[in-house]
């Protein structure tokens, strides 16, 4: 990806990320569908309204990483005031952006602005995040009641509401969603993406061992950012117990912080 490209990237990210277009409950919606990332917790509720083959109005509702929030922005500008199949053959050209080599059609002109997106293949593990949206509309538009999640297709319950007889698996996931929302209050960037929790250790009693450090070791706050993640992740439902545990190897550097943070954060 050249310079001028990445560029652009970062850019509509941050920009879409900040002021999110459509980011409303659509009033008089007629097809509504929910999407989930477990892998990053990106949530993602789209609401439409469909007028004769048309889909006249979108709003979608959420949360989630950088990468997911402006996906679904510009998403929304994208596909407004279009046909059903002018939108679904442009989630099929999107989705094969972002999971296929383009020989020859790196910059598609069908996709406009949405082209950006392509800086995403350099991070493998972000493509679910960007096309979470996507998959949404999509199950919006075919009126499919269960909900879309991006790892093993629809799934009649969507991890939005965890139960105590979680696998380890699953409530680990659950912790990074919590711990998702725990931020130094200095850093516009939750502690997970930051890169602080080196380690969640999930026992099958629920008992939870979290090893994580802070970006430097006279952090002024540091006792209240451990007792934050800890009361967060005491909250989460089948989490039994929990020690936190404060280390300074290897130290903190920024690398270690998710593309997601880097760009919230406007760093290269």
């Amino acid at each position: 990806m050249t310079l001028d490209v990445r560029g652009l990237y970062r850019e509509a990210i941050l920009d879409h990320n900040r002021k999110p277009r459509n980011f409303r409950k659509l009033e008089g919606a007629n097809r509504t569908a929910e999407g989930y990332n477990p892998l990053c917790g990106d949530k993602i509720k789209v609401h439409l309204r469909i007028e004769n083959d048309l889909l006249s109005d979108i709003g979608f509702e959420g949360s989630g990483c950088a990468i997911s929030i402006a996906s679904a922005s510009m998403m929304t500008e994208s596909v407004k005031g279009r046909t059903l199949s002018d939108v679904l053959t442009l989630f099929e050209r999107f989705h094969a952006l972002l999971t296929r080599e383009t020989d020859g059609w790196s910059q598609p002109v069908d996709l406009g602005k949405l082209a950006v997106f392509a800086g995403v293949r350099e991070f493998p593990i972000r493509v679910k995040c960007a096309t979470l949206p996507w998959h949404t509309l999509r199950a919006a538009i075919q009126s499919r009641p269960e909900a879309v999640t991006t790892e093993s297709g629809p799934t009649p319950q969507p991890a939005l509401e965890p139960s105590a007889s979680l696998g380890t698996s699953d409530l680990r996931q659950h912790i990074i969603e919590a711990l998702r929302t725990v931020y130094d209050p200095e850093i516009p960037v939750n502690l997970y993406d930051l890169g602080l929790i080196y380690d969640i250790a999930v026992e099958l009693s629920g008992a939870v061992t979290i090893r994580m450090t802070l970006t430097a070791p006279a952090c002024p706050i540091a006792d209240a950012l451990l007792w934050q993640v800890d009361k967060t992740v005491r909250s989460v439902p089948g989490v039994t117990d929990v020690t936190v545990n404060l280390v300074w190897d290897p130290p903190w550097n920024r690398s270690m912080m998710s593309e997601s943070a880097k760009i919230q954060l406007g760093l290269p």
